[in-house]
């Protein structure tokens, strides 16, 4: 079924990187033809990343979009050095004035098995890959984020997410590539940055020998740019996510973790033999779930499943009768000994009721209501919640892994509260 509104993206600015050919080709070539301002990066070396470079292949590509009526530049700085990545998106932003997509596609390959996997193999690879993509992204989230809008696309590979015989250096850089996402796709998230991570089965120079000649022609870079321009454009609020692509043929991968088992009394340290004996418990996948962040792990299902772990409180005590009345409370429950070298603005937004902030710096605490323009953690909670809370009726980590109680920024923080405030 075709979308009724066409996906455009007229006004917007894109770098692709390896545009010269293949799969970078395509996404450029697409992008041009539906609006947008494309900078052509391709280093023009050999499929190993070797040679001094050309500018022929990124000049082919800018030509082709400029004949099809579009607008684009060429570059040809290598991605595997922090300069040539800065000096990317200095010529988006020369060209352009900004940056708003970013698909780092630039790759190469130097297959070996491990035994004949030498340092400056393994570290090439990762160079382009891996480190490429920080090179061009650190530069490019500036822009982004001074702009409060950005689409960034990592690729990866089959070969990252489940092995291939010989890839070693290649895979490790590939699943590199998603664990990038997975923090960049939190520290974009309030700047309107979404990151996603493509896995394309195509024919490229880098395939040609590794597919079999019969899948490799059904194998078309066609097929692949549909899903990765859709992950640049407004329309789609994806982010951290992972797709395979190829073939006309697009599925999500995740990393799922099972509901686990707490092994041992808790009061001594867990055998060898006891892990052992709960093997098959560890094994068992049934249930697996994915998580957002490490939080979630770590303060959600983790402190759930050891039994008797206090888990940490958005506060505690009782008696309370009105949400104004915690916070008319708190600077006499502040405990100044515990808020040495603290420097921290817990935000809270009580549906229903408003918002306050508690700011403790310098060994003080102070109360008041409203937003404060730099919080470092904000908690969100329904006002008859929040009360059960603060009276002990609702223990503060069942509240957050049931999502009643929702807390954005840096979550770990969250913990000090217990030690800050005693009721």
């Amino acid at each position: 079924m075709v979308a009724k509104n066409k996906i455009r993206f007229d006004g917007r600015v894109a770098i692709v990187t390896g545009a010269g050919g293949g799969l970078g080709r395509v996404y450029a070539l697409e992008l041009g033809k539906r609006g947008a301002k494309v900078v052509v990066n391709d280093f023009g070396g050999a499929r190993d990343g070797s040679g001094a470079g050309a500018a022929g292949p990124a000049d082919k590509v800018v030509d082709e979009i400029k004949a099809a009526g579009g607008e684009a530049v060429a570059n040809y700085d290598n991605v595997a050095t922090p300069e040539g990545g800065a000096n990317i998106v200095k010529t988006a932003v020369d060209a352009f004035g900004k940056v708003d997509i970013l698909i780092n596609n630039a790759g190469i390959l130097r297959d070996k098995g491990i035994l004949k996997m030498e340092p400056e193999n393994w570290a090439a690879v990762l160079a382009v890959h891996l480190t490429g993509a920080y090179n061009v992204t650190k530069p490019a989230f500036q822009v982004m984020r001074d702009n409060g809008f950005g689409r960034i696309i990592m690729t990866t590979s089959a070969a990252g997410l489940y092995g291939n015989f010989g890839q070693t250096n290649y895979s490790s850089a590939k699943l590199g590539l998603v664990g990038f996402m997975n923090t960049l796709k939190l520290e974009g998230a309030k700047y309107n940055i979404k990151v996603n991570t493509v896995a394309p089965i195509a024919a490229s120079r880098l395939t040609e020998d590794v597919l079999p000649p019969d899948l490799l022609a059904k194998m078309k870079p066609e097929y692949v740019a549909p899903i990765v321009l859709y992950l640049c454009s407004e329309a789609c609020e994806a982010t951290g996510m992972i797709y395979n692509a190829g073939a006309g043929f697009y599925n999500r991968a995740a990393i799922m973790t099972s509901p686990g088992v707490v092994v041992g009394d808790g009061k001594k340290i867990t055998s060898v033999e006891e892990v052992s004996v709960a093997w098959p418990q560890i094994m068992d996948i049934k249930g697996a779930k994915e998580y957002a962040q490490l939080n979630d792990l770590v303060l959600g299902d983790l402190l759930s499943a050891l039994e008797g772990k206090k888990a940490p409180a958005a506060g505690g005590g009782g008696g309370f009768t009105s949400v104004k009345e915690v916070f008319d409370k708190m600077p006499a429950a502040f405990q100044a000994g515990a808020a040495s070298g603290v420097d921290v603005v817990f935000q809270y937004c009580v549906a229903g009721e408003g918002d306050w902030y508690a700011e403790i710096k310098g060994g003080a605490c102070t109360i008041a209501a409203g937003a404060h323009a730099k919080p470092t953690c904000t908690l969100k909670i329904a006002a008859a919640d929040y009360l059960d809370l603060m009276n002990g009726k609702m223990n503060a980590m069942k509240a957050y892994t049931s999502g009643k109680l929702k807390i954005e920024g840096d979550l770990m923080k969250s913990q000090l509260l217990e030690k800050l405030f005693k009721f």
